[in-house]
């Protein structure tokens, strides 16, 4: 039985400084926390990325004790996405720090996006989009999880205690996958991380809510512990500043407000160049979040 957790967490977000308006939006809650940035021209994308935000933070599944009590709604997906579902759902059976019951859980997060994705395409009829990526902090039988989704390129990470990176620095695990084709191309081998950073169509996603195309997200299930730190982003901020930066920044700023607002002005001093958003989230007892430690 693992000790209840909840997220103690910061966030910064800002149009940048050569975009007109922010597309990007934001939600934070005691358990669950997402970034979304949306596509489609300034007032559709504000429009996708806010709607994404607004279902997800308005959903009872993240409020409730039992989630299952939250039902699945969801239509029926074509063969190829029930291949891909039950292979995940395999992995997680197999995994001997993940009890079976994640399985539901995972199923409910999709649930939740599917919604979300219907609420944009019936606003935008198509013409926009939304990445997003998020994590819900879950207590699923006596044990303390992340339940990390993705839809698109939006990121999340894990701070990984000091001594991971070079020369005993800290470091930053990516534990999401873009959902782009530069991405697919580093996969396949045809690309390398270095020269996916410079491709002319490097912006260019697979996966979106909203596009009446694939929505399809990821959702891995890890052990929480407490004291962990986790960074959600969008690509503005990625675009900017190193790993190795961020982690330096993460592990040097305990309180994630900081933490977050040291992170928004590094990307704008480096060149602003997207609309920036991050969240740094905490996993803290209630006890230490009531007290603001």
């Amino acid at each position: 039985m693992s000790a209840p957790l909840v997220i103690r967490a910061g966030a910064a977000t800002d149009r940048g400084l050569r975009r007109e308006s922010n597309e990007d939006a934001l939600v934070v809650t005691a358990t669950m926390c997402a970034v979304a940035d949306g596509m489609g021209g300034h007032e559709a994308g504000e429009v996708a990325s806010a709607l994404c935000v607004r279902t997800l933070g308005a959903s009872p599944l993240f409020r409730l004790e039992d989630f299952s009590d939250f039902e699945v709604q969801e239509p029926e997906p074509p063969l190829d996405i029930l291949r891909f579902r039950a292979t995940v759902e395999r992995e997680l059976r197999l995994d001997p720090e993940i009890p079976n019951e994640a399985i539901e859980a995972v199923r409910r997060v999709r649930s939740v996006l599917w919604q979300a994705d219907q609420h944009i395409q019936q606003a935008c009829e198509g013409r926009a989009g939304t990445t997003v990526t998020g994590v819900w902090l879950a207590q699923v039988d006596g044990r303390m999880l992340w339940l990390v989704f993705n839809t698109g390129d939006s990121r999340t990470y894990r701070l990984v205690a000091p001594g991971a990176g070079p020369d005993g620095a800290p470091a930053l695990e990516q534990l999401t996958v873009d959902h782009s084709e530069v991405q697919y191309l580093v996969s396949i081998g045809q690309l390398t991380s270095a020269q996916a950073l410079v491709h002319p169509r490097r912006n260019v996603i697979t996966r979106a809510l909203g596009t009446g195309q694939v929505w399809e997200p990821d959702v891995w299930v890890l052990p929480a512990r407490p004291g962990e730190r986790l960074m959600l982003c969008s690509d503005g901020l990625t675009n900017e500043l190193s790993p190795a930066h961020m982690a330096r920044v993460l592990s040097s700023v305990p309180h994630p407000r900081e933490a977050a607002d040291v992170l928004l002005q590094a990307a704008l001093r480096t060149g602003g160049r997207d609309n920036v958003t991050v969240i740094v989230a905490d996993a803290v007892t209630p006890e230490e979040y009531a007290a603001g430690v």
